[in-house]
């Protein structure tokens, strides 16, 4: 039986390495590139699920039938309030400064 191909349907170097770190590498690496945007008051755990599945829905639609993807997404939240991914030093300062402190 053939092995079918592992697909990482992400980006994220930072998947890459966890993967790496138990000694998975993928055949092959496909960025999603889709919209990540939260829907109106969408609680981050379903916004994680739904993007999670839209990556892979976007990925399957252009890799071959018989293969393995991986998709997932990664959320930042503070109770119901997802966090922005930050991109600037003030971005991060204030990210930071909402979950200083909090035990989960």
């Amino acid at each position: 039986m053939m092995n079918r191909p592992f697909v990482l349907g992400s980006s994220s170097p930072r998947r890459l390495a966890l993967l790496a770190d138990i000694g998975i590498v993928p055949d092959r690496v496909v960025a999603a590139e889709i919209e990540e945007k939260a829907g109106s008051r969408e609680h981050p755990r379903a916004w994680a699920e739904r993007m999670a599945l839209e990556k892979l829905h976007a990925v399957a639609v252009r890799e071959e039938k018989d293969c393995h993807i991986l998709a997932a997404d990664t959320v930042v939240a503070v109770g119901r309030r997802a966090l922005p991914k930050a991109r600037t030093l003030d971005e991060v300062r204030n990210c930071l400064s909402l979950i200083s402190g909090r035990r989960h």
